[in-house]
């Protein structure tokens, strides 16, 4: 079966007069059961397809770059809170991937706890995008209980870098949970007309937030190399591109093995651990970025773009500490008739917000979900919480202002809930302390005013 939807999809990709969108249908099997197998720490489904993107004719490209290459793996890390999200993640693949203009997955499973605890749900999790493609699901688990040191994000990062050392193509698109394509993944989503993977950038590293900036500069410290005031600069977020060559060429510059067992055996994972929270530390995106840029070779792999507005792929998704016009960008997104490139929330990304901002912002995140075809469920308040929790989590409707800080918010400042409580305690206060000043004001005056007419009446009396 394998070999004869490889070998249709072959020929039909070399048919003359074929549609580019019929190329891939062959290895579309919408309502054929997926078989997973699950042996040991190891989950597999699906079946390849392979695809090559090719340098469009007439380009001016580098002698460089590569003339064809491979659609590039993806990889993605989760794990048990973040099923649900990464389950829309995966179906808007199958959904907006018709082409195969992305490869085959890895899924990472980064947890303390075994991923058969769960092999009920990751197979669900599965089931849809693996009939469009090989899906691979590694467990990761017992590398992150040998690293107890190490919170679960730290060993994502780690994760995601050595998982170059098990991926067969030349380039790798790195997603997490939250990443939900909102539209067509093209052959120029992720890469350039001379096959070089994009690196979105914004603005000069001193223009990026404080946190972003300080993680280039962590990263500066161990790679050895001097932090650039020049060009445009991504963020340390998803999707990214990297070439894998130089990720393995990365490590073994720290002194670090591509293995992913064991996780940690050089400085890579005390260079990403976070000891105070709120603290700037190296990133994987940081690292990567920083290396790729001081490689002689970097304009053959990669080509930086500033990111219009449309093409943004991060403007669909809620973070955590950027709340600046975050609702106002996200009303805006759910209305305009282009959906955008990717979508979702960070873990929850509106703790912060009021009730009322929570409510919007899920509602807004919602109809995007709706009119990206990947959520059917009825408009019920039963269902929005659900999906509120899966694609947001945390809070919605509670009054969580008098809870105490998570250490997360430790040395970011009182929280907008925060600062509300005390302005109203504050005013409540004063309301009543003016409340009793005019009251004891009157009384007194009242008290004048008597003592006043008793007196003209005893001055009458002697008159008279």
């Amino acid at each position: 079966m394998l070999a004869s939807g490889l070998h249709l999809c072959f020929w039909a990709f070399l048919l003359p007069g074929s549609s580019f969108g019929d190329n891939f249908s062959h290895c579309h099997r919408a309502h054929e059961d997926v078989h997973v197998h699950h042996q040991g720490l190891e989950m597999k489904a699906g079946h390849g397809c392979n695809r090559s993107l090719h340098i469009e004719p007439g380009q001016q490209c580098p002698s460089c770059t590569r003339a064809t290459i491979q659609a590039p793996y993806v990889v993605l890390a989760t794990f048990e809170r973040d099923l649900c999200k990464a389950t829309y993640a995966l179906n808007s693949i199958a959904k907006y991937d018709k082409n195969h203009n992305l490869g085959n997955i890895i899924l990472l499973w980064v947890s303390q706890k075994p991923m058969e605890w769960y092999a009920g749900r990751i197979k669900r999790m599965i089931r849809m995008v693996a009939r469009t493609r090989h899906v691979t699901v590694k467990d990761l688990s017992p590398q992150f209980r040998a690293s107890g040191w190490l919170t679960g994000w730290e060993v994502q990062q780690a994760a995601k870098l050595k998982s170059a050392s098990i991926v067969p193509t030349e380039y790798m698109v790195v997603l997490d949970s939250k990443n939900t394509f909102g539209r067509l993944i093209t052959e120029r989503t992720f890469f350039t007309e001379c096959n070089q993977g994009i690196r979105q950038g914004h603005v000069v590293i001193k223009r990026l937030d404080y946190w972003t900036e300080n993680t280039y500069h962590q990263s500066a410290r161990l790679l050895g190399v001097p932090v650039p005031k020049e060009g445009h600069w991504p963020e340390s977020i998803t999707p990214a591109v990297w070439h894998k060559a130089t990720v393995l060429k990365m490590l073994a510059h720290i002194g670090e093995s591509h293995h992913l067992h064991p996780l940690c055996d050089g400085p890579l994972c005390g260079a990403l651990k976070t000891y105070t929270p709120g603290q700037a530390r190296a990133t994987e995106f940081s690292l990567y970025h920083l290396y790729a840029h001081h490689r002689a070779d970097f304009h053959c792999h990669h080509a930086v773009r500033k990111p219009s507005y449309d093409e943004d792929w991060n403007k669909g998704i809620m973070w955590l500490w950027h709340h600046e016009g975050q609702l106002v960008t996200l009303n805006h997104l759910s209305k305009r008739k282009k959906l955008p490139v990717t979508f979702g929330a960070e873990a929850e990304a509106l703790k912060r917000y009021t009730p009322w901002a929570r409510h919007r912002a899920g509602k807004h995140l919602e109809h995007l979900f709706r009119r990206a075809g990947l959520r059917t469920k009825p408009h019920t308040e039963h269902a929005f919480r659900a999906f509120y929790k899966c694609i947001v989590g945390g809070p919605l409707y509670e009054d969580i202002r008098n809870t105490t800080e998570s250490p997360e918010t430790v040395g970011r400042g009182p929280s907008v809930d925060t600062l509300r409580r005390v302005y109203l305690q504050a005013s409540g206060a004063l309301v009543a302390a003016g409340l009793l000043v005019a009251g004891g004001v009157i009384v007194w005056r009242a008290k004048s005013s008597r003592k006043s007419l008793d007196m003209s009446m005893v001055d009458q009396e002697e008159v008279l």
